[in-house]
């Protein structure tokens, strides 16, 4: 990948609309074809070495269907210090936090 700020389609990633009457803790449905996917991470690794985490952003296409695209934003360094503080990355879900 020559532009690394530019976002990739995830393959092997399907989001999926929740079903009409799913309980409200249910946020989305997603399909991950693993043979896709790991083709995907192994792409992504090496486009963005010494990267640990892979943000995705799940989005709606012109044709209707669920496509998944990395979201590659990085804060500006040069604006290190200025407007509001950073909010603390959110803690890993856990057993406990499962509503079933």
């Amino acid at each position: 990948m020559e532009n690394q700020n530019e976002s990739m389609l995830v393959k092997g990633f399907y989001p999926k609309q929740k079903h009409p009457n799913a309980p409200d803790f249910v946020i989305a449905k997603g399909s991950i074809n693993l043979p896709q996917f790991a083709e995907f991470m192994r792409e992504f690794k090496a486009a963005n070495p010494g990267e640990e985490w892979v943000n995705i952003d799940m989005k709606v296409s012109k044709a209707g269907k669920g496509v998944a695209v990395t979201d590659t934003w990085k804060p500006d360094p040069n604006m290190a210090g200025q407007g509001a503080p950073a909010a603390a990355p959110a803690a890993a879900p856990t057993l406990e936090d499962i509503p079933f």
